[in-house]
């Protein structure tokens, strides 16, 4: 792996954490999602916070538009890093997919409250429809995360030999256990109060909380391996075996 490819990849990762933060700040300032209104909330109290928040969460949502697919590039990097630990390619491809269906569903609450929000003056069902629509899609789809942290674990619990890694035995438990504290989203399809509900601990503070350790945990991994693979690319030795001591072959020189 190249120190070109090294640098690419550095700057990838930061170019994620930037969407992450920036997807964070305007889900709490912008669409006031944390934490978010209660789902026992009636259809007018929705449609009020809307017409209230109307201009901020159609910005949130224009915003959105650029950086909700961060788990995208993140995805790539940590793909590209499995493959340096892997015989074949089952889970870095396995990373990939994942990171595409986390992103999907990181990117459609965020459209279906700038639809929400776009026309306040439609019958309040309607507006509290979108915002259920947003809201369960948030919260009940963590299971799919599930997909690219099976691949991260299993890389992190092989003995690997590769020098710089980016997936220590550490973070393979510390992956496998918020993979665990996931599955509980789909539950919230049932309660409308309580730990188990879009707004309840166990359905949206404790993934928001962990999502935020994972990604920084992860993304720090990453920097601090391919600075070293940087670091080693930049004192390796420089090949001569194709010219002599005065840039000539050693054909030549012998000639």
């Amino acid at each position: 792996m190249g120190k070109l490819s090294e640098r690419s990849q550095t700057f990838v990762v930061w170019w994620a954490l930037a969407m992450t933060a920036t997807y964070g700040l305007v889900l709490g300032f912008l669409f006031h999602m944390i934490p978010p209104p209660s789902p026992s909330l009636g259809a007018q109290a929705v449609a009020d916070f809307y017409r209230t928040h109307s201009t901020e969460i159609r910005i949130g949502a224009t915003i959105c538009g650029w950086v909700s697919a961060f788990m995208l590039p993140l995805s790539t990097v940590i793909a590209t890093q499995m493959r340096r630990e892997e015989k074949g390619r089952i889970w870095s491809n396995l990373t990939l997919v994942g990171g595409a269906l986390m992103s999907l569903f990181l990117v459609l609450p965020t459209i279906f409250w700038g639809v929400a929000a776009f026309t306040p003056t439609r019958p309040p069902e309607i507006t509290l429809l979108m915002h259920e629509l947003g809201m369960l899609t948030l919260v009940t789809t963590d299971q799919f995360y599930v997909f690219m942290w099976v691949a991260v674990a299993v890389i992190c619990f092989k003995t690997s030999n590769v020098r710089h890694s980016a997936f220590p035995r550490w973070f393979g438990y510390l992956t496998a256990w918020i993979a665990i504290m996931f599955e509980a989203g789909a539950i919230s399809f049932i309660p409308r109060a309580g730990a188990f509900a879009w707004d309840g601990l166990f359905v949206f503070w404790f993934p928001l909380t962990l999502f935020g350790v994972w990604i920084a945990a992860q993304a720090f991994l990453l920097l601090r391996a391919l600075k070293g693979q940087r670091l080693e690319s930049a004192q390796a030795p420089v090949s001569v075996a194709s010219t002599g001591p005065a840039g000539l072959s050693p054909v030549a020189g012998q000639a």
